[in-house]
């Protein structure tokens, strides 16, 4: 986290130098934009989103997060060819069990980042530069280890329309506490298939990831659902589905552990 506030500052005064140069230049830069280029990779379990995961075995995963995009260079007022983006993003997941009629808090695993992002045609790219850390709460039996993560992301994706995605990436642990071996790769894919009534849309989505981190290789998220409400980009909808999870835990307390759930999840559009 210490690394975090200088690449901000030093990302704010380089953006604020090329807006003075976008003055004389032929693009358009704009503060505050609505959106970003890269589209949200919902099925990665640690992915920015406002959604429930209600497992099988009286466990919820509760996932609190939103981004927001500080400014935007594009080609100019009336070209879209291409689009890039300079944000921040953060999000919190809570692990919780039933107890009787209440919920006690197990786990809470903390996100805060920044990313670079553009995109061109069907094309995308993302660099994310990212600090997260994970904490047992006083509804956990476990014994808590420290745990840190800084790290970067380079992914790529192909989007030729609202209803696919294709995307892979690295990652590399840049700090981590306890020490980690650093590399992973992933790929993963969305597809919204046509509408089955006027707004229900079926859907399907996977990640994989393999991380040197842990033995616990892959780790593969797949969901099926139906979204609802769907505007004319399906991603955007509230969604409802099932989701498969097996592989290393993704709860940082729990990093090294392997980790298989069946669980029911409704997820909202951020």
């Amino acid at each position: 986290m210490k690394n975090i506030l200088p690449l901000l500052l030093l990302a704010i005064v380089s953006f604020c130098v090329l807006h003075s140069g976008c003055a004389q230049a032929d693009v358009n830069f704009e503060w505050l934009p609505r959106g970003r280029p890269f589209r949200l990779t919902f099925a990665d379990p640690r992915e920015i989103r406002m959604g429930l995961d209600f497992e099988g075995d009286s466990k919820l995963v509760a996932a609190v997060g939103n981004y927001f995009s500080l400014f935007e260079v594009t080609p100019g007022a009336n070209d879209t060819s291409w689009r890039m983006d300079f944000g921040i993003e953060g999000a919190g997941y809570f692990g919780l069990r039933q107890a009787d009629s209440r919920f006690p808090l197990e786990t809470a695993d903390g996100l805060i980042g920044l990313y670079l992002e553009a995109c061109s045609g069907p094309w995308q790219a993302q660099i994310r530069y990212t600090h997260i850390s994970a904490h047992l709460a006083d509804g956990s039996s476990g014994v808590p280890i420290p745990y840190s993560r800084e790290f970067t992301e380079y992914r790529f994706a192909y989007a030729p329309n609202s209803n696919f995605q294709v995307y892979s990436g690295i990652g590399l642990i840049i700090n981590s506490v306890p020490q980690v071996p650093p590399w992973s790769v992933q790929v993963g894919s969305e597809y919204f298939f046509p509408k089955v009534l006027e707004h229900v849309t079926p859907f399907v989505a996977m990640d994989v990831k393999i991380k040197q981190e842990t033995t616990y290789n892959p780790s593969v998220n797949a969901q099926i659902g139906i979204a609802l409400n769907n505007p004319p980009e399906a991603y955007r909808s509230f969604r409802l589905f099932y989701e498969f999870y097996t592989g290393a835990d993704y709860r940082g307390q729990f990093y090294n552990f392997p980790l298989t759930t069946h669980s029911l999840g409704i997820e909202m559009q951020i």
